[in-house]
């Protein structure tokens, strides 16, 4: 797992680097907050709202990962659309960590898959953990026993969900997303020399700024463009019930 941790911190950092900030040559995070009429909605943009015309059926409350054009006449349009997993909606299913302490403790552990699920299990215990940090780790070890690494985390007030496995046959798959790139995913097959890593990308301005982000000395690295990647643990598809 150590192995693992470490080739995907190297991954995210190499594009979390880089800086996500909402402009034309990005994808963008948006909020559906209203659908008025003729195809039009009020969405939030960052922290502004604004008015533009989809021609997907879009679900007021969700959020969404997208293309933003302004046509000739000044009018606003989003086109491909892709909704983002659920979990993105909720603010209290991040968990805010410091990045470099965090990978330092995993990376540092002998046997790190033990000591995440201790630290997981001492939190859920402890009565000052609010409801929300309870479902988030309980999700958390419901992947572990899946051999599924899953975290959403908050850093520097960026939702990032960060989940990778590693394969009987050394493999390594990930899934990272980032809220103004759409979803990555990509597997990872070390070598001698030199990790072979395959990477798809939703969207065609997320293919070609993560294709300058991830020049890697030490890696041999393919690009492609898919829009139906999913996650590799979802936990909208399984109800923990608590209560109180």
């Amino acid at each position: 797992m150590i192995s693992g941790i470490r080739r995907v911190k190297k991954i995210a950092k190499k594009i979390d680097k880089s800086s996500i900030r909402f402009n034309n040559n990005l994808p963008i995070s948006i909020t559906v907050l209203e659908e008025t009429y003729n195809q039009k909605y009020k969405l939030l943009l960052g922290n502004k709202e604004i008015t533009a015309r989809s021609k997907k059926k879009l679900v007021v409350g969700y959020e969404y990962w997208g293309d933003l054009n302004s046509t000739s006449g000044g009018i606003l349009s989003i086109s491909d659309l892709i909704i983002k997993p659920k979990i993105f909606n909720s603010n209290l299913a991040f968990m805010g960590i410091q990045k470099d302490i965090f990978y330092k403790t995993l990376t540092s552990q002998k046997n790190p898959l033990k000591e995440i699920k201790k630290s997981m299990i001492n939190k859920m215990s402890n009565e000052q953990t609010s409801k929300e940090e309870f479902l988030t780790l309980g999700y958390m070890l419901l992947a572990l026993e899946k051999n599924i690494f899953h975290m959403p985390s908050l850093i520097d007030n960026k939702k990032i969900l960060i989940q990778f496995r590693e394969n009987s046959d050394k493999t390594i798959e990930f899934y990272l997303a980032f809220e103004n790139l759409g979803a990555i995913k990509g597997i990872i097959m070390p070598c001698e020399k030199y990790d072979d890593i395959d990477i798809s990308v939703m969207f065609e301005k997320s293919y070609y700024f993560i294709k300058e982000s991830m020049k890697m000395e030490d890696a041999r690295v393919t690009f492609s463009i898919n829009k139906d990647i999913e996650p590799l643990f979802n936990s909208s598809e399984i109800l923990l019930d608590i209560k109180g």
